[in-house]
């Protein structure tokens, strides 16, 4: 059996459970808390996996180590955990429901660690059960006070575009892997330019979440400092593209993201005024 089966089948699964709360709910609400938690997962991998080298996952998609993992993570974290605690923050699971489902997700991992499609480097399956139980318990709290407090709603958006954004520019990695950034933080290339570009990514987004928060800063303005910096980092040759067209990609990536967290902030918008 090919190492992605796997992966393929926990992520339809994921995308399924999904695609049910949205269409039996009818609230967009949850849809883009979705990529809130999304967000969250995205950064605490970003600590963890790419930083820490806690894990490695082994899909075997791509010939590219780092990006091989990110695919296999993205699995996980960009679907089945965020679609498990959607599900439990939209039908209220309480303790006696959510400790099946940690388990069942730390027997998913040992599954994989046994199929070898998955490596510890030092992290442990009990791990990954207290940081579920967290993710789950704090899911049902969170969705309950970005209704409630104004603050969190952009909090809300920040985290939500951090997923968006990468990857977005995760995706140009793999289609171009000649275009990368490289800073000499660690010896792998790969790990290099994702460790580096996740910070400008969150750098990006919280300034595009400040623009729309203080309603000061104009996107046009934004995308002005994004493209120098951009070219600021090309002259450094800390920034490598292979043609003119990476720019214009790159804008339309911040563009679509500006379009994006104004989309988050009107739905969040109408469900205050719904309560």
């Amino acid at each position: 059996m090919a190492n992605y089966i796997p992966y393929l089948l926990l992520t339809v699964i994921s995308i399924g459970v999904l695609l049910w709360i949205f269409i039996s709910t009818k609230d967009l609400s949850y849809l883009v808390y979705y990529f809130l938690i999304a967000g969250l997962a995205y950064v605490f991998e970003y600590i963890i996996l790419i930083l820490m080298n806690s894990y490695t996952y082994k899909p075997h998609l791509v010939s590219i180590g780092v990006y091989d993992s990110i695919l296999g993570d993205l699995s996980s974290q960009a679907f089945s955990v965020p679609a498990a605690a959607i599900l439990v923050t939209v039908y209220q699971v309480r303790l006696k429901g959510v400790l099946p489902l940690v388990i069942l997700f730390m027997g998913i991992e040992k599954l994989f660690l046994y199929l070898n499609i998955y490596d510890h480097n030092w992290w442990r399956t009990y791990y990954t059960g207290i940081f579920l139980f967290l993710t789950f318990f704090l899911s049902k709290w969170f969705y309950r006070m970005i209704i409630k407090v104004t603050l969190l709603r952009f909090v809300a958006l920040f985290f939500s575009l951090i997923f968006f954004l990468s990857n977005g520019l995760f995706l140009l990695f793999l289609v171009m892997p000649e275009v990368h950034f490289e800073v000499g933080w660690f010896e792998n290339s790969y790990r290099d330019n994702i460790a580096f570009s996740t910070l400008l990514i969150i750098g990006e987004s919280l300034l595009l979440t400040l623009a729309l928060y203080i309603r000061r800063y104009s996107v046009i303005g934004i995308l002005f400092l994004f493209t120098l910096v951009h070219y600021y980092f090309v002259q450094v040759r800390v920034f490598h593209v292979s043609n003119e067209y990476v720019y214009l990609i790159l804008i339309g990536l911040t563009v679509s993201s500006y379009f994006f967290i104004l989309w988050g902030n009107d739905i969040w918008i109408k469900k205050q005024t719904k309560m």
